[in-house]
């Protein structure tokens, strides 16, 4: 179920809201392939679990301002967006050193747009508040005889400026 609001109370000022449900599981009853070969014992999780990578909420939400500046036609811009993931597992056998803490991530940019008719300058930041959080966990290959696990983390803080122009 996903549900989406877009607000624009006054001029320049855009507000959006968007909330999804999601109700995912694998099978109570998996087997290994169509002749009915028994589930990799590596997989024994599976049956009747949430799929991997699949949170069961996930809301955004952002907020945009874009007032004029003086008469010139250029014009401000204030834009933070966040999302925000409940917990799920990022391993494909679903142990439970996968799991992933529910985070959310904050993104912005602050600029000055249609500069002579052309050019635009934005700062930008992605992963505001340096949330560590890990896209993928997979065991470790080669480590034996406990269990060690490995992960691709997410991007941690990046900024920049952008410049635009039209020629």
């Amino acid at each position: 179920v996903e549900m989406e609001a877009y607000l624009s109370p006054i001029q320049d000022l855009n507000f959006s809201l968007g909330l999804t449900y999601v109700d995912s599981s694998y099978e109570n009853e998996l087997i290994g392939d169509d002749t009915g070969t028994p589930l990799d014992p590596a997989l024994r999780l599976l049956p009747g679990d949430n799929l991997s990578n699949a949170p069961e909420l996930v809301a955004t939400s952002s907020v945009t301002w874009t007032p004029p500046i003086g008469t010139s036609g250029m014009k401000g811009l204030f834009f933070l967006n966040a999302r925000m993931t409940s917990d799920y597992n990022t391993g494909s056998d679903l142990l439970y050193g996968k799991e992933q803490d529910g985070y959310v991530i904050v993104n912005g940019r602050v600029g000055v747009t249609n500069i002579a008719n052309r050019f635009a300058i934005e700062g930008w930041v992605s992963n505001l508040f340096d949330k560590d959080y890990t896209q993928v966990a997979f065991n470790t290959p080669f480590v034996a005889p406990q269990q060690t696990y490995s992960a691709f983390l997410a991007e941690p803080r990046t900024y920049g400026i952008t410049v635009r122009g039209r020629f």
